[in-house]
Parts: C-alpha cells; structure tokens; sequence
C-alpha cells in the first residue's frame, strides 16, 4: 500500500523531460556496451560507477528515449530507500510509529527533489539503497543469533555502493558510530567487521586514486573551513523544509525541545545529527552546494522530526502531536509537488530549444558552427541546460559534424549561425542586413555587436 500510494504520487513527474546532464545517458549505453565502464571513466572523468551505467542501460532497453521509464526506476529507488529508513529507524529502537513517520517524512521531504525528479541524479538514491542495506544488515547482524547472512550482506551491499556512487565511502564510518552509540547485547561483534569495511574502504581509496591519477575531483576545492561549515549549514536548513519561515520554524523548535525532555529522544538526536554530519562529509571539500548532497543525510533529519512529533503525541501535548503527525506531512507533499511542477517546467524548456533550432536551421552543412544565447543553465531550483546543451542538438541532427557555442568569442564566419531563447523561445539572430563578409571581427561587428552586447551582458540570463 506504501509503495503503490508513493507511485502514485509521484505520477506527475514521470513525463517530465530529460534535461542537463541527462543527455549524456541517451545513446551513450546499453547492455552490451555497458561492461566497457568496469575499464573505463562513467561522465566528466573522475567517476568509476560500472553498477550505475547497467541501471541505464536496463532502462534504455525499455523505455529508449522516453523518459518514463528512467523516473519511474528512480521514484521505485526512492520509495525503496524509504521503507529502508523506517527499518533503520526500529534498528535504532525508535518506536513503530516513529519509524512510520520517518520514513514518509524522508519520502516526501522537498530537499531530496534533485535526486529523484532528476533522472542523472540517480547515482544518490542507487547508492544511497546499498548504503541502507548496508547499514540495517550490520545492526541485524549485532541482534542475531546466527548473523552470519546479514554479515554477508552488509558487505555485498557496501561493495555495490562503491561501484555506484563514490558518496557511499562514508559507511563505515556511518556503522561505526552508531555500532558505538547503540547499546548493543553483542559487543565484541562489531569490532574484526568494522576493521574488515576500513580496510574495504582503504583499498578501494587507493584504487580509486590510481585509477584517476590522483585527482579527486572535477569540481572547485573548498579550502575554507567557515565555507565548508556554510555548506553544512545550508544544508540542515534545507532538509527542515520551510525552517526559514516565521511561522515554520517554531514547529521546529518545538519538535526538537519534545524530543530533548526524554533520556532516549536526547540519544536520538545524537544519532540524528551524527548520520547528518558523516553522511555529508565526502562533500565538505566541494565548493559550493546541491540538494542532491544532503539526500542520505536527510534520513537523520526525518528520523528525529518523527520521534519528536511521536513524544509530542505521548505528552500531555497530544493533540498537537497529531495535527504535526498530519499537517507536517502535508506540507512536505505540497512541497515536493511544486517541485515536481518546477522540473517539469524546467524539462518543457530543454525539450523546446534543440527543436526550435531545428526548425530554424532544418538542415546543416558539415563545420557549422551553431552560436546560442541566452540559454537558460537553470529554471528556480532546477536544472535545464547547465551542461548537456550540445548533447541535446547533436540529437536533432543524426550524423552531421558542427561546433555549438553559447557565447560569441569575436569571430562570425559566413557558416555560423546565430540563436537566442528570449521569452520561451528560440529566435534567429538575423544577419541579413550585416555587409557580406567571409569574417566579422573586433569593431567591424558594427551593429550586430551592438545587439550582441545588449543581448549577452546587459540582458540577464534566464
């Protein structure tokens, strides 16, 4: 009934359309082809995800170009991941009820939107699965009379998360501290297996390195710690959805002191904080901030937000503990469906724009050069053509050769053609009038780089 109802709602998104970094996953794999990553960089080329590209190529064997199929795969993982975060919640002695709440909190909250709306954010929720299974099977393991299965598990499990999503090399660290927080009626259990998934996780660091030549990573190194602690920050704010509001973040204080007045809810938000602080740590070096960053980290967040609202509920406050029960919920839902509406938005402007220039250009010569402006990288708090752009018009025109530019670099030659997205759609850039010459540069641009400049620097971007 959760899973169905979970489907359902997030019916909306399944026809929203392939945007960014999207494009690169359309033609590029199958399952033939798809081996050739286990020897081989998956995206910009720091990223060894074998497991991940199969995931694609299962859904390019049955949906092809549409985008059905890959959001429901990736709505089917989240809902997934969901269930798993309730049964985190009862391994970690949080009541039935509370682990039922955290886990419809963690399925519905807004700040898990660019994982699981957007098809290439898959590699979060994919990995973040393993990185569940992981984890429940190491705390089965600590309760079982024969855990030797579970054991088994959790070890597979944190392999194929390796092999998805380099995020997920914070799991032992993710086991380990709450191996020491739990009480735990098998102690010395956790000791030789924790040791086993730190030498994993050394191995597999090493490995990781040489096969990349000691290059961490393709984004911007954070070097400031204040900017790491923003980043942190941020991202606590986010995944207490609304917290910035006046008339939101009261509930959440209030929540928060219920949970403080128990013995058991203050080691809850310890576990609660821990999860979140360990589970963002590989991304503490990445300058900047993604929704899609917090998205393990957003089990922490809905398991305290459930147990506080079930203390609430036991206390002599136990009508507002019901109405949080219900209306904190519905807020998420609303949430996530304007996001759900914000991707799809988003998706119907990256569709328009390669067949909008096709339209205007229906066929091109080998060498062309294509010059659009004003495409928008974003849309609010999605993302549209922030990469992919190329990608995306080399799909209207199967097997012809041409440079695509999205900003004017001094030079227009008789074969480039130029566009602009103004006002929801793509317009020519009419040369016409402009006196014919083999090559416009510097300041015989004239009038044509007067427009240019008007366009590009003093008009701005979507």
């Amino acid at each position: 009934m959760f899973f169905a109802g979970a489907l359902i709602f997030f019916a909306r998104s399944y026809t929203n359309y392939f945007v960014c970094d999207d494009y690169e996953i359309l033609g590029r794999v199958d399952l033939v082809r798809a081996q050739q990553y286990f020897t081989k960089s998956w995206g910009y080329g720091n990223e060894y995800r074998p497991l991940l590209v199969y995931s694609y190529a299962i859904d390019q064997a049955l949906s092809g170009t549409n985008p059905i199929g890959y959001h429901l795969t990736n709505t089917a993982l989240h809902i997934a991941n969901a269930l798993l975060v309730g049964i985190l919640a009862r391994l970690c002695q949080v009541s039935a009820a509370g682990a039922f709440l955290a886990g419809i909190i963690f399925l519905l909250n807004p700040v898990t939107h660019e994982s699981v709306i957007w098809i290439a954010g898959r590699p979060v929720i994919l990995s973040a699965l393993f990185v569940f299974i992981s984890t429940c099977s190491f705390l089965r393991a600590m309760q079982s009379r024969n855990p030797y299965a579970w054991w088994a598990a959790m070890y597979a499990a944190f392999i194929a998360s390796l092999l998805i999503y380099e995020g997920s090399v914070v799991l032992p660290l993710l086991v380990g501290f709450l191996s020491w927080l739990l009480p735990k009626p098998q102690r010395h259990r956790d000791t030789v297996h924790l040791g086993v998934l730190g030498f994993l996780l050394v191995a597999y660091a090493g490995a990781w390195n040489w096969f990349f030549g000691f290059h961490i990573t393709r984004f911007p190194v954070e070097s400031s710690l204040w900017g790491a602690a923003g980043s942190l920050g941020k991202g606590i704010v986010r995944a207490l959805h609304g917290s910035m509001r006046p008339m939101v973040a009261p509930v959440y204080v209030g929540i928060l002191a219920a949970i403080l007045q128990q013995p058991k809810g203050r080691t809850l938000v310890q576990l609660s904080l821990g999860w979140f602080f360990l589970s963002y740590l590989p991304f503490f070096i990445v300058r900047g901030y993604a929704d899609r960053f917090i998205y393990l980290s957003s089990a922490g967040a809905a398991l305290v937000l459930a147990s506080g609202i079930v203390a609430l509920y036991r206390s002599k406050f136990r009508a507002l503990g019901l109405f949080l029960a219900v209306s904190l919920p519905a807020f998420y839902a609303i949430g996530m469906q304007n996001r759900i509406t914000m991707w799809k938005e988003a998706g119907a402007i990256a569709f328009r724009i390669p067949r909008e220039i096709r339209a205007l250009a229906p066929s091109l010569k080998t060498g062309t050069t294509l010059v659009v402006l004003n495409v928008p990288n974003t849309y609010k708090h999605s993302l549209v053509y922030l990469s992919g752009l190329e990608r995306a018009v080399a799909l209207q025109y199967p097997c012809v050769q041409f440079q695509l530019k999205r900003q004017l670099d001094g030079q227009i030659l008789e074969t480039t053609n130029i566009f602009e997205y103004s006002d929801g759609h793509i317009r020519n850039v009419n040369l016409s009038r402009a006196p014919k010459r083999t090559c416009f540069t510097g300041p015989r641009l004239s009038w044509i780089g007067e427009i240019i400049h008007q366009r590009v620097v003093e008009k701005p971007v979507f």
